[in-house]
């Protein structure tokens, strides 16, 4: 067979490479098969054996016209016989366009000169100088590194430090660095760098000490056995004291003779000392007079201070902007555009938690440059002033920085590339995203020393789930849900071994828990869970669950769905994973789940009410009397106060009020709407203004605020249309039209409908097309009977004071978005979604003769992309998407898809077959083709928990109608 693989690939088109599918077809293998013959061949992917052909035809088209779009690229490219699409070639582009335009943007590649900082790449060429890696190590930090390079080299053992300085300045940074120049320099073992946060156990003193050094058997119940503690694991190493002004006294002169004379005593032990020989590094955040001991402090010889940012310069500052902008470019893999007006104002910017804020606004812009990316909005990924939060926007204005300062340092945009070091980044990724196996250790220690100090069963139990639950969530939630979308990133964390058997895996967990079949964050947590039981059984490492009968009782369905996931890889892969790993999967189910109700977790909005004179307090105390307590308040002004001081009272009346899904404030004159923007600027709440209140809207806002599932946008949709029926008010319309008739206008309403159900309710919608008709007239018409809310047109009509949205607006996700905030149509009835809708009877096809899963994929996609709910690239995202992982499902039903950014509006496409077909080495018979917007996770469990249900039914059947019918009505 290798022989005959190696035949064909020598034989193919070099620009149109055998897929591993075609590959498969051709010598009567599944694709998976293929695949893993090709690795062990070490036989590039057809996209990678095509690529230096490819990189070669772009580099010369790109010579002869550097101002092509990508658009004429791509169709270039395929006229010269390649079949690649507009995503790959993009690829190669933003890889040689800076090279081939380099002076014409002052282009600059900024990863590839990185060599004075990195929070976690270590790319420095000085093995002996870590510091070099430090921004500022030549200039604001120059003491500074001066201190820690004679603190560490200082004879024998380096001199113990103290670190202090404001949260986010770098600080444990810099004590890993005294570490690895320590290492480099040959002053202590290797791998010898402890980390303690003393807030662990800041109020338990003999845990402290146990923890710290060590105990002796049976110095307190449930010590079965000595244990040594982390200041032995340190010896002729560094001990890292994080926030060390959480340690007591009691816990400050434990550590006394450790610093003076280098001995401690266990607990437990009377009368031998140990020796050790380390160096003590501690930091805070606090006033060393005020929180550590003067008998501590002066055991501290030596103080290290480091600045805050806005006492760094400029230079240095914008050194930290480059560094962590090129850093998403390398995990995205695009370009990064960061526009000279963004440039100056994220340089004024002064982030309140310095280095650390800098960096996670950085990655929540570039979040949002990325995804103006993908919609189709921009070519590339541009950091425009428009994307930064409105107090950076107004840094540069109202900030310190002198505008000629700034001019010194950029006069440009810059662009930053990824470059080869993302390979760097991935090992990064692997250590960062993988679970430590200790893990588990560590919860084996943590139940015996719980137990020992009087903690009962279910109180231990609470919180050994509590501590799995927060490792997960460290892992799992620091990343955007792009991240986990880039199936590279895994393959380079577990082996393809474990992806085959997570892939088998993943058969039966959406055959148990259908709410998951999309679920990307499941694989990860399940790769990496898995890989890990698999290196500790080969390692003979067997561990015991604290309390499996528990696990057992209090997740009885998950606990089934583990150990038929742990049954079916002992039979499969011959390994004997033992049942206390069905316990640890089960919480880590457990833990995943919850992690995404987290995510999703909705809570309600707040209420207050501000009114001139007493009339606040008065028309709350009725709506109570009527309604019932409610959690609304009240706010009354006096012509006498100063508004700043009516401000500030609702700015931390708005802090208390709110729980995290905003406030609603209701207000008497339409001069206090301002309000709501320096609210939601001072707090970061979410803010709607209503004007114009009244008992009615008062009572209207109580009652809406009380239902769990309405978010504050809605909430005022309700609140106005309730209050216009009230008063009289005419109905709301949308105009859509078409200048050359009616079937685009009609088309959109259909995506609408399809996007927001439920907008009928809302809006009155009306379509028409304009050939025949005065725009301006008609609109006038409409507008003697109804309230023209705004209009959908493919030209804009002469009229100013009516929104107007065409129709690219509308099909682009930015201009989506704009329409349904500026008309608070945000999740508009979304628990009134119709179901009907997602399965039309023209996308149902008995017997259609399919003989191979590109076939049928290829088939069913088109006929989605005619009906206007996917778009051109859903093709071949679905195929990319086949090859990332299973979409067999189980019950001889497959579900291909591909992300919603393919997708206009939720649909599904069904092809009953009369024979099966393999399906990468399943046999399948019905193929359901799944396109998915705006849909909920409930929706999508009870379509498919319909087509398990009646599977027989439908695989049988021969009407079309009964077969929709059994689906959507049950």
């Amino acid at each position: 067979m290798n022989s005959e693989l190696k035949k064909i690939i020598g034989g193919e088109n070099k620009k149109n490479p055998f897929t591993d599918e075609e590959i498969a077809e051709k010598i009567n293998l599944s694709r998976e098969k293929v695949t893993l013959m090709r690795k062990e061949n070490n036989i590039p992917s057809s996209k990678e054996r095509m690529k230096p052909l490819l990189k070669k035809e772009i580099k010369n088209i790109l010579t002869d016209n550097p101002d092509i779009s990508i658009r004429q690229l791509t169709q270039k490219v395929k006229e010269n016989g390649f079949a690649v699409s507009r995503y790959i070639v993009r690829q190669e582009y933003n890889k040689l366009s800076a090279q081939i335009l380099n002076g014409k943007n002052n282009v600059e590649n900024y990863n590839s000169k990185i060599d004075d900082y990195s929070f976690n790449d270590k790319f420095s060429s000085d093995k002996e100088d870590s510091f070099k890696e430090i921004i500022g190590a030549e200039l604001s930090l120059k003491t500074q590194i001066q201190q820690a390079k004679a603190a560490v080299l200082y004879p024998p053992n380096g001199l113990h430090t103290l670190i202090i300085g404001e949260s986010g300045v770098g600080k444990s940074f810099l004590a890993k660095k005294m570490y690895n120049f320590a290492e480099a320099n040959k002053r202590l073992e290797k791998d010898k760098f402890v980390v303690f946060n003393c807030a662990d156990y800041s109020e338990n003193p003999q845990l402290l000490y146990s923890h710290l050094f060590g105990h002796k058997k049976g110095s307190f119940t449930g010590a079965e056995k000595d244990k040594d503690g982390l200041i032995k694991r340190a010896d002729d190493g560094i001990l890292f004291l994080d926030e060390v002004h959480r340690l007591s006294s009691e816990g400050q002169e434990m550590l006394f003779n450790v610093i003076d004379n280098g001995f401690y005593r266990k607990l437990g032990e009377t009368e031998k000392n140990e020796k050790v020989n380390l160096m003590i590094i501690a930091a805070t955040t606090e006033d060393i007079k005020s929180n550590l001991l003067a008998t501590f402090r002066r055991r501290i010889p030596l103080i290290i201070d480091l600045p805050p940012l806005d006492k760094r310069t400029l230079e240095e500052k914008l050194k930290f902007i480059k560094l962590f902008i090129s850093r998403e470019s390398r995990q995205i893999n695009q370009q990064i555009t960061l526009k000279y007006e963004a440039a100056r104002a994220l340089l004024s910017f002064d982030p309140d938690n310095n280095i650390g804020q800098l960096e996670s606004k950085i990655k929540e812009i570039c979040a949002r440059a990325y995804l103006n990316f993908i919609s189709g909005k921009n070519e590339s990924v541009k950091i425009t002033i428009e994307l930064l939060d409105l107090k950076i926007q107004r840094s540069f204005f109202e900030g310190s920085v002198k505008r000629e300062d700034i001019k010194k340092l950029i006069k440009d945009d810059i662009i930053l590339n990824p470059d080869a070091k993302k390979n760097a980044i991935k090992t990064d990724f692997k250590q960062a995203y993988k679970l430590d196996n200790d893990i588990y250790k560590y919860l084996e220690e943590k139940n015996k020393e719980l137990y020992s100090l009087g903690f009962t069963k279910d109180e231990i139990n609470k919180k050994l789930n509590q501590l799995l639950a927060e490792k997960v969530k460290s892992v799992f939630n620091q990343a955007e849900d792009s991240f986990f979308e880039n199936e590279e990133i895994l393959k380079e964390i577990v082996s393809t071994k474990v992806l085959d058997m997570v892939n088998d895996v993943l058969v039966i967990v959406h055959r148990e828990l259908p709410e998951f079949v999309f679920n990307q964050r499941l694989k990860y947590a399940l790769s990496i869970h898995l890989d890990a039981v698999i290196e500790r059984i080969k390692s003979g490492k067997i561990i015991k669950h604290p309390d499996l009968r528990e696990i057992k009782q209090s997740h009885e369905k998950l606990f089934k769905v583990s150990k038929k996931i742990v049954e079916y890889i002992n039979q499969e892969y011959a390994l004997q994973i033992p049942e206390d790993e069905i316990g640890y999967i089960t919480m880590y189910l457990n833990s995943v789940i919850d992690s995404e109700k987290q995510r999703n977790k909705l809570s309600r909005p707040g209420v207050i009410v501000v009114s001139h004179g007493g009339v606040a307090s008065e028309m709350l105390k009725v709506a109570n009397c009527l309604l019932g307590k409610s959690n609304a308040v009240a706010v009354d002004m006096y012509l006498d106060q100063p508004p700043r001081q009516i401000l500030e009272d609702i700015v931390m009346l708005a802090k208390e009020v709110d729980q995290g899904k905003g406030i609603l404030l209701l207000v008497d004159m339409g001069s206090l709407k301002s309000f709501g923007d320096i609210i939601t600027e001072k707090t970061g709440i979410n803010t709607k203004v209503i004007s114009r209140v009244d008992i009615v809207m008062l009572m209207e806002a109580i009652r809406w605020s009380r239902y769990d599932n309405l978010d504050l946008n809605e909430i005022a949709a309700r609140i106005t249309k309730s209050v216009n029926s009230y008063t009289g008010s005419r109905e709301k319309v949308l105009l859509i039209y078409c200048i050359t008739g009616q079937g685009a206008a009609l088309r959109i309403k259909d995506y609408l409908i399809h996007r927001l159900p439920g907008l009928e309710d809302e809006l009155k919608i009306i379509t028409t097309g304009l050939h025949d008709k005065n725009i301006k007239k008609y609109l006038n018409d409409i507008a003697k009977e109804y309230q023209v809310e705004a209009v959908i047109g493919n030209l804009k009509p002469d009229i100013t004071d009516i929104d107007y949205y065409s129709f690219e607006d509308i099909f682009s996700e930015k201009g989506f978005d704009n329409f349904i905030k500026k008309h608070n149509l945000q999740k508009i009835n979304v628990k009134e979604f119709d179901s009907a809708k997602l399965l039309d009877k023209n996308l149902i096809y008995l017997s259609p003769g399919f003989n191979s899963k590109k076939e049928a994929i290829e088939f069913l996609s088109k006929k989605m992309i005619v009906s206007g709910s996917a778009k051109d690239t859903y093709y071949n995202a679905v195929l990319e998407k086949e090859n990332q992982g299973v979409t067999y499902v189980g019950n001889g039903i497959a579900i291909p898809h591909a992300e919603s950014k393919h997708v206009n509006y939720s649909q599904f496409a069904i092809a009953i077959l009369e024979e099966p077909i393999d399906w990468s080495g399943f046999e399948v018979d019905i193929i359901c083709m799944f396109a998915f917007k705006d849909l909920k996770t409930d929706h999508f469990k009870e379509f498919y928990n319909r087509l398990q249900k009646n599977i027989d039914y439908i695989k049988n059947a021969d009407n079309i109608d009964l077969i929709k019918e059994v689906l959507i009505d049950g």
